[in-house]
C-alpha cells in the first residue's frame, strides 16, 4: 500500500496513516474470513466519485437476502473512547475544554454513502451499508456517541444504513457482515463498480432552489461536514453564552465552500436561527434569486451583498454567511468587513486566497482576522483540503498554480494525464469550440472564458451581440452585458448557468464562482510566456477596472485571474493561447494537442 501510494500520489503517505492501516485493516479481513466471506472483494482507500477522499475500506460482493450487488462502505477508528461535544455533532477524544473536534464517524461514513449512491448509476438500486468499525473501543466507551443515543440530522436513515460495532462486538460485526454480504459474483460485481461511469453533480447554483426544499443540496464528505458542524455548534454556543465568534472557511476551487454554505444556510433557517447569506458578486447572487425564485420565492429575502450591512444593528443576526469572501471591498466609511463582523454573533467568511482578481477587492485570511481581533472576536479557522471539482484531482489544480508561479513550489513537471480529467492545448479557438459543442452533444455543460483583453460592447438596439473577440476569422461575442434575455442569449449574470450561454465569450465576472464540466480558457496576450517567465502586458488589457493599477500588483492579478477560469470546469478543460509562443510553452509542459 505504501509503494502504491507514492506510485500514484507522488509522495509518501503520513505515518499515521500506515499505523492506521496495519492495525485497522486485519481487523475487518480476519473477521471476513473467519464467517467464509473469504471471497468478498476488498477496496482499499477508494476515492469517493468525482472527489480525492479516500474511503477506507469498500467490501463487494452479492446481497444475500436477495438479488444484485452489495457494497458495504467501512470506517475504521483506532479511537478507545469518544466524547459528544455540547450542542454539536461533533465529538473529541477528550472532556477537557479545547480539545480537538472530529466529524462524527457515522456522519462521516454516511457522507460517503450518500456520495456512492446519488453519484454512480450503477448502485442506485444496489444494496449500499455502512459500518464504522470502532476495534479499540469497547460498547461502553461509544454508549454517548452511538446515533441510536445522540441526535444525529439524518438519523432515520443512519439507523436503516449504519452500524457502529466496538471491540467487543465482533460477533454482531461478523453476523452484521453475513447479513450484508455474500461471496457470489463479487469479482464481477467489484470491477463493474471499479470502471461504472460517476455522473457530475447536478450543477449547485441550478440545484439551489429544490435543494432548499430537501434534506441537503449536497453530501458533505470530511473536513466539510467538519466545517459544517462547528458553525452550527458556535451558532448554538453563542446564544446559549451571549458571546461572539467568527468562522475562516479557506479552500481552493473546488473545495465545497459554497456547498457548506448553502447547507448552513438551508438548516439553521428552518431551525429559526436568524440567518444571511451574502456574497459580493453580482453574478453569484443573481444566481442564487433566479433558481431560488423557482421553487422557494420567499428564501430569496435571504440572499443579498456584503454592502447591505452599513447600517445593520450589531449582532442582529445569528449567523452570516459570507460567501466568496475574497471579495470584499474596502468599504466607503468604514471597512466592510467591519460591517459583516459586526452584524451577527457568528459571522463565517468563505474564501480562497487565490481569488482576489480586482484591486478594490481585499479579502484575505489575514485581513479578516486582524478586523475580528480589533473588536475582540475570537477567530477559528478551518481549511479545506480535499478536491470536489477538476474531476476531484487536486493535482491539476496545483499543477495550473505551479505554472503560474503562485505558490513557492518550483515549476511543475510536465503534466501527467489523468483518468479523471481531460486537459488538452488548441491550435485554434475554432478547434477548442468544436470540442466543447461535441461535449455538450453529449450531454455535458461546457463554456468559453477568456482574458479582458478584447472592448465589450453593449448589444445593439435588437438585442443582438456584437462579435467583440476576433482571432483571426474566428469572431464571436462577449456575454450579453445586459440584465434581459435577448434572442434565446441570457443576461449577463445567467451565462455560466442557464442553457444559451455556450456561444458568447465569457470573463472573469461572469464565470468566478460558477462551475460547468468542460472549461474553454482563452489565454489573451496580457499574460504571455517570453524568456522562461511569465511577461505581463497591461496594454493589451481592455478592462478599465485594472488600467493604470502598478505593473507589480496588475502581474498578481492577471494570474490569478486565468488561474480561476483555468479551474472552473469539472471533467476538463481546453487551454489556448492568442501568442503562438505561449501555446507552445503549453505543448512543452507535456498537455496533449487537440487535434492530435
Amino acid at each position: 500500500m505504501e509503494q502504491n501510494f507514492r506510485e500514484l500520489l507522488g509522495e509518501s503517505p503520513h505515518s499515521g496513516e500506515v499505523a492506521s492501516w496495519k492495525n485497522s485493516i486485519p481487523t475487518v479481513v480476519d473477521a471476513l474470513d473467519e464467517v467464509g466471506l473469504g471471497e468478498v472483494e476488498v477496496l482499499l482507500e477508494m476515492k469517493t466519485p468525482l472527489t480525492d477522499v479516500r474511503m477506507d475500506m469498500v467490501l463487494v460482493g452479492s446481497y444475500p437476502k436477495g438479488s444484485g450487488p452489495s457494497v458495504v462502505v467501512v470506517e475504521n477508528k483506532q479511537w478507545s473512547h469518544a466524547y459528544p461535544v455540547p450542542d454539536s455533532e461533533l465529538v473529541s477524544l477528550s472532556r477537557s475544554p479545547g480539545s480537538d473536534q472530529f466529524i462524527h464517524p457515522v456522519n462521516q461514513v454516511w457522507g460517503y454513502r450518500q456520495v456512492l449512491a446519488d453519484f454512480v448509476p450503477l448502485l442506485r438500486d444496489a444494496h449500499v451499508h455502512c459500518i464504522v468499525n470502532m476495534h479499540n473501543a469497547p460498547e461502553r466507551a461509544l454508549a454517548e456517541i452511538n446515533p441510536r443515543v445522540q441526535g444525529l440530522s439524518d438519523i432515520d436513515e443512519i439507523r436503516e444504513f449504519t452500524r457502529v460495532y466496538g471491540s467487543d462486538q465482533r460477533d454482531l460485526f461478523k453476523k452484521a457482515l453475513c447479513d450484508l454480504l455474500s461471496p457470489e459474483d463479487a469479482k464481477a460485481h467489484a470491477q463493474e463498480l471499479l470502471e461504472a461511469p460517476a455522473h457530475p453533480t447536478e450543477a449547485l447554483l441550478s440545484s439551489i432552489g429544490s435543494g432548499l426544499a430537501r434534506r441537503s443540496v449536497f453530501p458533505l464528505l470530511d473536513e466539510q461536514r467538519e466545517a459544517f458542524d462547528y458553525v452550527r455548534a458556535q451558532v448554538a454556543r453563542t446564544k446559549k453564552e451571549n458571546n461572539k465568534e467568527a468562522v475562516l472557511i479557506v479552500g481552493g476551487p473546488g473545495t465545497g465552500k459554497s456547498v457548506i454554505a448553502l447547507e448552513l444556510y438551508k438548516t439553521l433557517s428552518r431551525q429559526g436561527a436568524r440567518t444571511m447569506h451574502a456574497t459580493g458578486s453580482r453574478a453569484f447572487t443573481r444566481t442564487i434569486w433566479n433558481n431560488v425564485q423557482r421553487t422557494a420565492p420567499r428564501a430569496k429575502r435571504g440572499f443579498t451583498y456584503f454592502n447591505s450591512f452599513s447600517d445593520a444593528p450589531e449582532n442582529d443576526l445569528d449567523i452570516l454567511i459570507a460567501d466568496e469572501a475574497h471579495r470584499i471591498r474596502r468599504g466607503k466609511r468604514v471597512p466592510q468587513v467591519d460591517e459583516l463582523i459586526r452584524a451577527a454573533r457568528v459571522p463565517v467568511f468563505l474564501l480562497d486566497e487565490y481569488q482576489t482578481v480586482r484591486p478594490y477587492e481585499v479579502g484575505s485570511p489575514q485581513m479578516i482576522r486582524e478586523a475580528a481581533e480589533k473588536q475582540g472576536v475570537r477567530v477559528h479557522q478551518i481549511n479545506l483540503r480535499h478536491q470536489f471539482r477538476c474531476g476531484g484531482s487536486p493535482e491539476y489544480v496545483d499543477w495550473i498554480e505551479r505554472i503560474l508561479g503562485l505558490t513557492t513550489e518550483p515549476a511543475p513537471p510536465p503534466w501527467t494525464p489523468l483518468d479523471n480529467f481531460d486537459l488538452r492545448v488548441a491550435d485554434a479557438p475554432a478547434a477548442m469550440e468544436q470540442f466543447l459543442r461535441t461535449k455538450i452533444d453529449q450531454g455535458h455543460t461546457a463554456r468559453i472564458a477568456a482574458g479582458f483583453c478584447w472592448p465589450w460592447s453593449d448589444p445593439r438596439s435588437d438585442g443582438t451581440l456584437v462579435d467583440d473577440v476576433v482571432i483571426g476569422d474566428w469572431h464571436r461575442p462577449w456575454n450579453a452585458n445586459s440584465r434581459e434575455w435577448h434572442h434565446g442569449v441570457p443576461p449577463s449574470d445567467l451565462w455560466a448557468t442557464e442553457e444559451g450561454g455556450f456561444g458568447q465569450i465569457g470573463c472573469i465576472y461572469t464565470a468566478q464562482g460558477f462551475e460547468y464540466d468542460y472549461a474553454g480558457v482563452i489565454f489573451g496576450d496580457d499574460l504571455v510566456w517570453r524568456d522562461g517567465r511569465w511577461a505581463p502586458t497591461p496594454q493589451a488589457n481592455a478592462d478599465k477596472v485594472v488600467n493604470g493599477i502598478p505593473l507589480r500588483e496588475f502581474n498578481r492579478l492577471i494570474r490569478y485571474v486565468y488561474r480561476v477560469l483555468a479551474t472552473r470546469g469539472v471533467r476538463g478543460a481546453v487551454l489556448y493561447s492568442t501568442d503562438p509562443e505561449t501555446n507552445d510553452h503549453f505543448r512543452r509542459l507535456g498537455v496533449p494537442s487537440l487535434e492530435g
